[in-house]
């Protein structure tokens, strides 16, 4: 079997970017069976190749942003004819527009359509378009969860036998580190000693104005500051705005995005991890989190209690009082604080990209039956 895994997503700061770098660098050489061709950004350094494969990789210059989705569309149908490849992978929710055999599609969430007031004015009905039209182009359909599975079925009408759930993994580099590690960080960043975290896109679905309004709440209670650390996306005034109205404003801290060497470092230094979420296809954060051995507190909602199951304290994102009372009891119960810990890297230890590797090739070949 010839696969062409389309591979353009990888300079992504986000979890799609994430879950398409390892997936290029862990499919090609993984069986005997498959061979895998990736088409790779030019602008983003090469990946380390797990499995061999060497040869595996096709840079591609796609850096501006029209320049990939020409290539989405076009670029890769020649190389799918030059390869003759029986599969082509699209691992970032949109794929073709025009009917293609042996398309594999992955799509992450649905949330631009369970709110599109979440997004940028005319971003979401443009997702909803390009991803509605490529999910019915595809021979297989890839969710995160089953969450993202069911609102598949129920909002895009893809029916149930072409969806394959297939968790995502969590890297090696994911483990408790050395103090010493952790100050490195804490310097790096400018961050205090002890505090809560939050780790992602700033934009409205991560539920952050409620993370500041909890926090406000037991601040005077306990010495942990928040740290909310991610890359602005979209409409982030209101969270700065709660940020600047808190009367514990001082003790907000924003260090932008995290680089990926330092996240595990940053995890490991976290007194509790918070990701009160209102919509996740996944949530890999809490999940890294966990692997970290840092106490988690989430929310119950959408595909976040597949990932963290009773490693973690769940609450409804919408009640601020359960939010604030579960980030105090887990900054401050020992007994509780070692429970989480040893339940999360357990669970964590479950989930590997590896796994979602091996899975992904039989979704390859239910694709060519």
């Amino acid at each position: 079997m010839l696969v062409l895994l389309n591979g353009l997503q990888a300079g992504n700061l986000s979890g799609t970017g994430r879950y398409t770098a390892e997936l290029s660098s862990r499919l090609p050489g993984l069986a005997s069976d498959v061979q895998c061709t990736v088409l790779w950004p030019r602008h983003v350094p090469e990946p380390h190749l797990v499995s061999g494969g060497h040869d595996a990789l096709r840079q591609v210059n796609a850096r501006r942003f029209w320049k990939r989705i020409a290539y989405d569309q076009c670029g890769i149908r020649f190389e799918r004819r030059r390869l003759n490849a029986d599969v082509v992978h699209f691992p970032a929710n949109i794929g073709p527009l025009t009917p293609m055999r042996g398309v594999v599609l992955t799509i992450h969430d649905l949330s631009f359509v369970r709110n599109p007031a979440w997004f940028r004015s005319g971003r979401a009905a443009y997702y909803r378009w390009f991803v509605g039209r490529s999910a019915h182009i595809a021979a297989r359909v890839i969710t995160d969860s089953h969450a993202t599975a069911a609102d598949l079925h129920e909002l895009l009408r893809v029916p149930p036998q072409h969806v394959d759930v297939i968790p995502l993994g969590v890297g090696e580099d994911f483990r408790p580190l050395p103090n010493e590690q952790r100050a490195t960080v804490r310097a790096w960043y400018k961050l205090p000693e002890t505090f809560f975290l939050y780790v992602g896109t700033i934009e409205p679905r991560k539920n952050l104005v409620s993370l500041i309004e909890a926090w406000n709440r037991i601040a005077a209670k306990c010495p942990q500051d928040l740290v909310i650390a991610g890359r602005d996306g979209w409409k982030v005034r209101p969270v700065r705005t709660a940020a600047a109205l808190s009367p514990y404003a001082k003790r907000i801290h924003f260090p932008g995005f995290v680089a990926h060497e330092d996240l595990a470092a940053l995890l490991s230094s976290a007194d509790v991890f918070v990701w009160p979420s209102l919509c996740e296809g996944f949530g890999l954060p809490p999940l890294e989190a966990m692997a970290c051995g840092t106490p988690v507190v989430t929310s119950n909602v959408s595909s976040l209690p597949e990932v963290v199951g009773d490693a973690a304290l769940q609450v409804s994102p919408s009640d601020v009082d359960a939010l604030a009372d579960a980030m105090l009891r887990a900054a401050t119960d020992a007994a509780l604080r070692a429970t989480l810990s040893a339940r999360g890297t357990a669970r964590a230890a479950t989930f590997t990209w590896e796994r979602t590797a091996r899975l992904t090739l039989d979704s390859y070949r239910a694709a060519l039956g």
